[in-house]
């Protein structure tokens, strides 16, 4: 008992530190795509921060919760943790098709001018972030912006030479797969749950079945307790008489007793 308890223990620290290591790196991330303006949606950030505590606690539901209620919704908690294993799924399907487009267009650039047509210090942050100058090149649409087509603000105040867009797509690339990561591992956790209480379920079968098959086995001997039924209660009493030396009265012949008539006085 001792043993299981400190198992027990020992899987909740490791769940709930693992579960705060998740969400710290999706923490990150979403800090991440705020400042330095990727083009990765917010939400798949917060996802990867909301879905390893809903996991956790899901994983806690069969331990803490009281076992006649959790009985009495044992389908519902399956269903939940599939319904979290399609969503993280598709969430994870989406987030790897949005990296694969972005390396087939020009989502990147795009983002870059729509920031420099509209003169926004948005790639200023960018630049400061990244210790870089510009999009392609240092001189390309770099911040600050020139008055007279300037181009070389940026190195001349900064001091970088390095174009931005590769440090950018590669920071892209970074923040997606810590996401992606996130998501494989709340899958990962969401298939073992969904298993293990498959496997209990069916252990709680056999159980219940093996409880069924011992009481149809001690049935044959409950015969022993019944009242005797009225044919031997109709017996005659030589066949139920007391036995004598270890036979029946009723195998010996009748013996007669010879009674002497009186004698006349």
């Amino acid at each position: 008992m001792m043993d299981a308890c400190k198992r027990k223990c020992m899987v909740f620290a490791v769940s709930a530190l693992l579960t705060i290591l998740l969400q710290l790196i999706g923490l990150l991330q979403l800090s991440n795509v705020v400042r330095l303006g990727l083009p990765i949606h917010p939400v798949v950030p917060v996802l990867a921060v909301v879905l390893p505590a809903v996991t956790f606690f899901l994983a806690l539901v069969p331990v803490v919760a009281c076992k006649r209620s959790f009985a009495e919704r044992r389908f519902v908690y399956p269903a939940v943790v599939a319904g979290e294993i399609v969503f993280t799924a598709h969430v994870l399907a989406r987030l790897c098709g949005r990296i694969v487009r972005a390396h087939g267009t020009t989502c990147y650039e795009a983002r870059w001018q729509h920031w420099f047509d509209h003169k926004s210090c948005k790639i200023g942050k960018i630049e400061r972030a990244l210790q870089c100058c510009g999009f392609s090149t240092p001189s390309d649409r770099a911040f600050p912006f020139g008055e007279n087509g300037e181009s070389g603000l940026c190195v001349q105040e900064y001091g970088f030479a390095d174009a931005c867009a590769g440090k950018w797509v590669a920071e892209t690339e970074m923040v997606a797969k810590s996401c992606m990561f996130v998501f494989f591992m709340v899958l990962f956790a969401s298939f073992a749950c969904l298993f293990r209480w498959i496997r209990t379920h069916r252990a709680k079968k056999q159980l219940s079945g093996l409880d069924a098959g011992s009481e149809d086995d001690d049935e044959p001997y409950a015969d022993h307790t019944r009242e005797p039924d009225e044919s031997s209660k109709m017996m005659p009493a030589a066949l139920t008489g007391p036995v004598e030396d270890g036979t029946l009265s009723s195998d010996d012949p009748p013996s007669y007793s010879v009674v002497a008539p009186p004698v006349n006085a």
